[in-house]
């Protein structure tokens, strides 16, 4: 089993509805594949987290980067896993307005500590708040 988190730029076009339909369509597609996960959503950029089998996360990895969506993709962690952190998703959709929405990310989180990932994505305070909904 694997996690794989990346992170992009949204492009500016998008609607909080193709969002929605983007995350219905990928929890369909995902479970045939064991693929379970959450994409964040700050108003600028995507953070998402990926947990399955390795050979079905490398070519959905593969497939989300050419997808013309976002741009700039930039992979965090990609390792090897015990247990799922959300293993009853197929996928599911968590967005919260940037505090400061023309600010980009100002810290490279540690790769191993999605916490902080979640926090510096979001701001301080959504981690915890994410890790109560799993």
């Amino acid at each position: 089993m694997y996690r794989l988190v990346y992170f992009s730029n949204a492009n500016i076009d998008l609607n909080p509805s193709t969002i929605e339909g983007i995350v219905d369509k990928a929890a369909v597609r995902n479970r045939p594949l064991q693929i379970s996960g959450a994409l964040l959503y700050n108003g600028l950029n995507f953070l998402q987290i990926l947990e399955g089998p390795h050979q079905s996360l490398t070519p959905l990895y593969l497939q989300i980067r050419k997808d013309p969506r976002h741009s700039g993709v930039v992979k965090l962690v990609h390792e090897r896993i015990s247990a799922r952190i959300y293993p009853d998703w197929g996928m599911r959709l968590f967005c919260v307005a940037p505090k400061r929405a023309a600010a980009p990310m100002e810290t490279s989180p540690c790769a191993k500590d999605l916490p902080a990932m979640i926090d510096a994505f979001f701001g301080f305070g959504h981690a915890t708040a994410l890790a109560e909904l799993r």
